[in-house]
């Protein structure tokens, strides 16, 4: 029976042949019978409850046997925790005929401190989470973190929560901690360590997070037209102790440090890094992939340059994305599409990026793929 074809696939016919060779999918002819299929996952993020867009998506996902699966990078919600129940996002997700990961943003746990409209990891996992588990596939799977092994590619998918803070309350009965700062907690750093032992030596990792503590940061290609605006909201301080474990992940080395508040000190414990990788061996590490800043961003951790950060604009047709995007979305027409093909050619070590939608600017530079070394 033949497929129906879906209304984003249509108005994307134009670069269909870009995302499929950047998956290497149906190639054919003379030296080219033993080339294998590239790992490729369409990524979503910042949906803030726009089940149109997120459906789309995963017509577009479930259209193509080159994509592997798909991922949301975040922010479900609208503004805060409180506002919906959370079902409309597992009817678009349960919809989808491959695995679909999710990642917590600030907006699904709130922008707040009120206990009245902001959640906990936990009270969030359960919202969000929880409903959609089967399609990530991890048995007994109860926290918003967790290690996705993917076997065919020897790919490696972490996803993290950035937004871990205590669930300590202040004396007027709310979180003495924003719910939206960059926190992670001494269990969740704990468990990281532990995951990246876990990866098998071979494995090209990719750490799915919504935020990066962007004063780290060094844009280093012509992708965007615009600078990561600095994120003040890590209680941390610029130093990011995963970036320093990734680190030490990639060189097989061992690294010991503790991690004190520059902010409510009262309330946030030091955290502490003692992490041993020599057994190991060294890591391949592909990308940390985000959302958050609703705008296309390719950088370099100032630290570490070999750290690569791959930051994605909303999938959301909404004011606010035109707002903060150079990526104008125009409804009824193909700008009202806003993913991106992720695919990794682990032998060539390449991250591809394809744009399907929105892919020429304001300033009418064309934005329809990448390729990044890594």
């Amino acid at each position: 029976m033949e497929k129906t074809i879906p209304l984003i696939v249509e108005r994307n016919k134009d670069v269909e042949h870009i995302m499929l060779a950047s998956c290497q999918y149906g190639v054919h002819g003379l030296g080219v019978e033993n080339r294998e299929k590239l790992f490729a996952m369409l990524v979503t993020t910042d949906v803030h409850e726009c089940p149109a867009q997120l459906n789309a998506a995963i017509d577009y996902l479930n259209y193509y046997d080159a994509l592997d699966c798909g991922i949301c990078l975040g922010d479900m919600q609208a503004r805060n925790y409180i506002e919906t129940d959370g079902t409309w996002y597992a009817n678009c997700v349960m919809r989808s005929k491959k695995n679909f990961y999710t990642v917590l943003g600030n907006h699904d746990c709130g922008q707040s401190a009120s206990i009245k409209i902001a959640g906990t990891p936990k009270m969030v996992f359960e919202k969000l989470i929880r409903p959609v588990k089967s399609k990530i596939g991890i048995d007994g799977l109860d926290k918003p973190y967790y290690l996705k092994l993917i076997d065919e590619y020897k790919i490696a998918l972490i996803v993290l929560n950035n937004y871990d803070a205590p669930d300590t309350l202040d004396e007027a009965g709310d979180y003495a901690v924003c719910r939206s700062k960059d926190i992670f907690s001494q269990a969740q750093t704990d468990w990281f360590v532990s995951a990246l032992n876990a990866i098998p030596q071979g494995y090209h990792l990719i750490i799915a997070q919504h935020s990066f503590p962007y004063a780290n940061e060094a844009v280093i290609c012509d992708w965007t037209e615009d600078e990561m605006p600095p994120d003040s909201k890590n209680p941390y301080g610029n130093d990011n102790m995963f970036a320093d474990i990734v680190d030490a992940w990639i060189g097989g080395k061992a690294y010991k440090a503790e991690y004190a508040p520059i902010a409510q000190t009262d309330v946030l414990p030091t955290v502490y890094v003692d992490c041993d990788f020599t057994a190991r061996g060294e890591g391949a590490f592909v990308c940390y992939l985000t959302g958050h800043h609703h705008h296309d961003s390719l950088a370099k951790c100032k630290k570490y340059p070999n750290q690569t950060i791959i930051s994605l604009p909303s999938t959301a047709h909404d004011l606010w994305q035109n707002f903060c995007s150079d990526l104008p979305r125009a409804a009824g027409t193909k700008a009202e599409d806003l993913v991106t093909v992720f695919s990794v050619h682990t032998e060539k070590r390449e991250i591809r990026l394809v744009r399907i939608g929105s892919n020429f600017t304001i300033n009418m530079k064309e934005r329809t793929y990448k390729v990044i070394k890594y």
